[in-house]
């Protein structure tokens, strides 16, 4: 777990008082009135700590979040102590930490707004029964939730593809390897299982795991600073 938290709180440290962090706050305040008070994205955190104002801070981003990479990083930040938590609880082996954060991940970019009810605690829970249903069917990899249905619309579909070929190719030219994106691809796009592209390379599934993580902390990085 040390290494995946070493990696997204040093990502964190040079991303929250960044110059894109500060125009996303700014873009965020003019119609949500609530984030008023902050600055950057620790001022964010700060107001996502205060009982008065933190549900409706998370539930802010969440909205955000689906469409806006920052807004989800953010919210990904807010809750990392309870992924922590809930891999030290439900971790089936050394790789849990990695596999929560990704399935939170994927969780919060595709929130539904109109959900009721407490974000991190919804996300947390999420996350769990996902976690636990991946590892009973271990070469299943189920990402829906009952009644939740995330069949895009084709215009989604349509500006989905040409983002993600733009970004591809910005990570090539930003030395991510080929390797590393198609692994994110396979995974993220076309939904194939770690543990079948882990055995397909004849890999660790942890190394694999480490190395989506680096090439979409790396993709995040090109497209903040785009």
């Amino acid at each position: 777990m040390a290494h995946i938290l070493s990696v997204l709180n040093h990502e964190w440290a040079h991303l929250a008082g960044s110059p894109a962090a500060r125009r996303a706050v700014m873009r965020w305040k003019a119609t949500r009135p609530l984030l008023g008070p902050a600055r950057d994205l620790n001022d964010l955190l700060d107001l996502g700590h205060d009982p008065a104002t933190g549900p409706q801070v998370r539930r802010v981003l969440a909205e955000l979040a689906p469409v806006d990479t920052m807004a989800a990083r953010t919210l990904l930040q807010a809750i990392l102590g309870g992924l922590c938590n809930l891999a030290n609880s439900i971790g089936r082996d050394a790789n849990a930490a990695d596999e929560l954060i990704s399935l939170a991940w994927e969780r919060i970019r595709t929130y539904p707004a109109q959900r009721p009810g407490s974000i991190a605690g919804n996300v947390l829970l999420d996350v769990r029964k996902r976690y636990n249903r991946q590892h009973h069917h271990p070469d299943t990899v189920d990402l829906t939730v009952a009644g939740d249905p995330q069949v895009p619309s084709p215009e989604n579909l349509i500006v989905t593809r040409a983002y993600l070929s733009d970004l591809l190719e910005a990570g090539r030219r930003h030395g991510v390897s080929e390797a590393a994106l198609d692994t994110v691809v396979r995974s993220r796009a076309w939904g194939e299982s770690m543990s079948d592209l882990a055995a397909e390379q004849h890999l660790p599934v942890k190394v694999l795991w480490h190395r989506r993580w680096r090439a979409e902390a790396r993709l995040r990085q090109v497209a903040w600073a785009s």
